[in-house]
């Protein structure tokens, strides 16, 4: 690589960390404003992404993610994800792990501490805790070809978020998975007892076939059908009638 000739003919310093030798760039390594900038970098980035719990427990911010670990643990309590149960002795014990996110707003103020409890899946043993997984998923093609469909008919569109998608799905009566306490908040006075989930939980092998499955029931219940080509797409027949016709 060679920066053009201008450049490396008027001067042999393009300034700042880099310089030109022979017509090529340089890096250079000794450039005392170097350090500064990438430690300011790593620690914008590294104070939005948490990775564990005792990481978020010595930061200044911590009363906020503490504030958002309760908010979760009384959204799982109020839906019913699990009860308290003593495992069988040869029975897989999944384990479970907080996920942190600062979410922040169009001017890049954190808007939002969120905790999320979810389930180390891959601890699951196949054919023992779960068996087929498969979900469909709506097609770029699909989203396309409704988009043009509402601009040509005139409709409109609309998006809708589901708040804790996965906990709206009961497992199945022979799925029984036992999880390991929420890291750092095990319920006092349980002893041996762990919680034997009764809902989905994210990272579960089966959640997203499990969501796919309540929200096809719901659509379907609703008079919907679903479209033989994407499985992922349902739609409901209605009869239009235009204002000229007799």
């Amino acid at each position: 690589m060679h920066l053009p000739g201008s450049l490396a003919e008027e001067s042999e310093e393009a300034g700042g960390v880099w310089s030109v030798k022979d017509g090529t760039p340089v890096l250079l390594e000794d450039f005392d404003g170097l350090e500064c900038a990438l430690a300011t970098e790593t620690a914008d980035a590294e104070a939005l992404e948490l990775r564990m719990l005792t990481e978020a427990k010595h930061r200044p911010d911590w009363p906020q993610w503490e504030k958002a670990i309760q908010e979760e643990l009384s959204t799982l309590n109020a839906a019913g994800t699990w009860r308290l149960e003593e495992a069988p002795p040869s029975m897989n014990v999944i384990g479970s792990k907080w996920v942190f996110k600062a979410k922040k707003d169009a001017a890049g103020n954190i808007a939002r501490y969120k905790a999320r409890l979810v389930a180390q899946g891959f601890s699951q043993i196949g054919g023992v805790n779960y068996n087929d997984t498969y979900a469909p998923m709506a097609k770029l093609a699909s989203l396309r070809a409704i988009i043009a469909m509402a601009n040509c008919l005139g409709m409109e569109l609309h998006q809708v978020n589901i708040k804790e998608a996965y906990l709206n799905r009961v497992l199945n009566e022979d799925e029984v998975l036992y999880m390991q306490h929420p890291p750092g908040y095990k319920v006092p006075g349980t002893g041996m007892h762990v919680l034997r989930l009764v809902k989905t939980l994210y990272s579960l092998k089966q959640s997203g076939q499990r969501w796919y499955q309540k929200l096809r029931s719901i659509f379907l219940s609703l008079k919907f059908s679903q479209c033989r080509v994407n499985q992922a797409i349902c739609y409901a027949q209605t009869l239009r009638i235009c204002k000229d016709s007799p």
